[in-house]
């Protein structure tokens, strides 16, 4: 218990130094925050299926730690002398935006109706919507269902016009507010925390690094508390939906609840009253346990030498009709079937062991460190929408690898050009929207 209290408070400190710092919003402070706060959780142990750290998982997790935060704030320091910071100005042109989320919100209106005519329902309105979501998954995978979530990105785009636009007009306004709201409708049909949960960080990211100089800590709080709040109540209440949907027929001799299968299946035993922390309880310490769980199983005999982190392509292979990778991790032998992530340190390791720690470590440092002097010091739409979905990138860390999901890539090239449509198509941007041309 005394580990949960230190981790904690130190996850608390890091969360300070990410408000008040003088490198405000660095996103090395968000991370260390959030994973020495998950170190902290996870050792209340709650379930049988957790058993105590072995002193080199706690070497591998501190090892990455230091050496990412060391790196970053070299690289931070260095490349951040060499960048002067640029002024911002205060008009917007939303004559071509407006057109662009006008036709982004068709196209996903018309992938959304493609895949209910193809199943004659979508997840949240049928009987299994957590099974559904995978049935369309393995199915439709493909420009079809990612189209059918765009406003995933595109939602953001339409949070900083709104945001940023100054006098414009209530029609076009109230034009933005509606692709908004019927963005997220489309959102909540796939029952997905995820994609739910990401247009809200990228927009509460961009909101901070869009008014780092204005905000002050009243504002800083409001928010915060607004985004952490959010994202509890979706990543509480969407699973618990789902679940209590799918498999209530399988509960129908006890009192059912939306929490009994993740009850049930995690072992974990709660109070009622206190049933709906297991969601929350269950991503750090699940990961975290998996993840330790592989570096027992994972050793020189058998990493993968890159081949893991390549087979995030295999997709891309199968178009060219060229072999994929194939690999297949044995999740049930290392933890458990129904628990498949491990954190993104996972592929690091099956890769490379220590050395792919140690890899991960400074690419991420280093990655990060460059992206944020460019979102505070050169800012653009392209350079704030990149640190936006970096954080949230860093957010996920603590549950899954985004750099293996196949989306990651579309969604850079997705946000590079919107960025670019945006700032081709509009004369009088901000510079924090567009940098001043030379004359």
């Amino acid at each position: 218990m005394i580990l949960f209290f230190i981790f904690l408070l130190l996850g608390l400190i890091f969360i300070g130094l990410y408000i008040f710092s003088r490198e405000r919003f660095s996103p090395a402070n968000l991370l260390l925050a959030l994973w020495l706060a998950a170190m902290g959780i996870a050792q209340l142990q709650l379930s049988p299926y957790e058993r105590a750290w072995p002193l080199n998982f706690w070497f591998l997790l501190l090892i990455f730690l230091a050496i990412f935060y060391l790196v970053y704030k070299i690289v931070s320091y260095k490349f951040g002398q060499k960048l002067a910071v640029t002024e911002i100005s205060p008009a917007i042109q939303l004559k071509y935006p407006l057109i662009i989320f006008t036709v982004l919100t068709l196209i996903t209106l018309v992938a959304n109706f493609y895949i209910f005519n193809r199943f004659g329902t979508l997840p949240i309105l049928s009987s299994v919507p957590d099974k559904l979501r995978f049935i369309i998954n393995r199915e439709v995978f493909g420009l079809w269902e990612y189209a059918a979530l765009l406003p995933r990105l595109y939602l953001p785009f339409i949070f900083i016009c709104l945001l940023i636009a100054k006098n414009l007009p209530l029609t076009k306004r109230l034009w933005l507010w509606f692709n908004l709201v019927l963005g997220f409708l489309f959102l909540g049909l796939y029952a997905s925390r995820l994609v739910i949960i990401l247009p809200i960080l990228l927009s509460y990211f961009a909101y901070l690094y869009l008014k780092i100089k204005e905000l002050n800590f009243k504002k800083i709080i409001i928010s915060s508390l607004t985004a952490l709040l959010l994202v509890a109540f979706i990543a509480v209440t969407i699973p618990a939906l789902r679940n209590y949907i799918t498999y209530q027929d399988y509960y129908s001799e006890i009192d059912y609840t939306p929490f009994t299968y993740l009850a049930d299946l995690s072992s974990i035993n709660l109070p009622a009253n206190l049933s709906w922390l297991i969601p929350l309880y269950l991503i750090p310490s699940f990961n975290l346990q998996a993840l330790m769980r592989a570096v027992d199983f994972y050793n020189l005999n058998n990493y993968y030498f890159g081949a893991y982190s390549l087979s995030a392509f295999d997709s891309l292979l199968n178009i060219f009709s060229l072999p994929g990778l194939g690999i297949v991790i044995p999740w049930e032998t290392i933890f458990l079937p129904w628990w498949v992530t491990a954190t993104f340190l996972f592929s690091s390791f099956v890769d490379f062991g220590y050395l792919g720690i140690i890899l991960a470590a400074v690419g991420w440092g280093v990655i990060l460190a460059l992206i944020y002097q460019l979102a505070t010091k050169k800012p653009t739409l392209l350079s704030v929408m990149l640190m936006s979905y970096l954080s949230f990138v860093v957010v996920m860390s603590i549950y899954t690898d985004y750099l293996l999901r196949e989306e990651f890539y579309l969604d850079l090239i997705f946000i590079f050009l919107i960025s670019l449509a945006v700032n081709s198509y509009s004369k009088n941007l901000p510079t924090i929207l567009l940098p001043k041309r030379k004359s």
